[in-house]
């Protein structure tokens, strides 16, 4: 007899590892200098991802926008946000362990931090992130841009998340 497969909680860990891959390529690509995000960046990315109200106003905003003002406009996004990042925490740890195992995420360690990098230079054949939603993929983008500013503590003080 086999055991019990559950589809949603392996497709919810495969879309977590590409939209984290998405993130960390996308962050390094905008970043001033060679640094890439760590775990506590990671947390944050999918509880916005995934929250709609949050994912429909980012997606929708210029790049050339900063955080801030952002978040000032728009309340919604760090409204529950503690309560999303801990109900997130574990299916983004599954995802960046299913992004480090396949290789697409390379775990390094940068000024005593850990931190993941995007282990190509583009992604590998067959495994491009095809049928993500154009909403999810530019909050993915317009996060990275933005957090690749700020300190992983300055983010969470921004985000209320003490």
């Amino acid at each position: 007899m086999a055991g019990y497969v559950d589809r949603s909680l392996f497709h919810n860990s495969a879309l977590a590892c590409f939209l984290l891959a998405s993130f960390s390529k996308e962050y390094r690509a905008r970043a001033d200098s060679a640094t890439h995000p760590g775990f506590e960046k990671l947390l944050l990315v999918l509880p916005i991802t995934w929250h709609g109200p949050s994912r429909r106003i980012i997606s929708k905003k210029n790049f050339a926008t900063p955080l801030q003002p952002v978040l000032a406009e728009e309340p919604r996004i760090i409204a529950g946000l503690k309560e999303r990042v801990a109900a997130h925490a574990a299916v983004s740890a599954q995802g960046l362990n299913i992004a480090c195992s396949t290789g697409l995420l390379v775990r390094r360690e940068e000024s005593g931090e850990q931190v993941f990098a995007f282990g190509h230079q583009h992604w590998p054949r067959n495994s491009s992130p095809t049928g993500i939603s154009s909403e999810m993929t530019g909050t993915v983008h317009r996060l990275a841009n933005w957090f690749r500013d700020y300190s992983a503590a300055d983010l969470f003080a921004l985000f209320g998340l003490h």
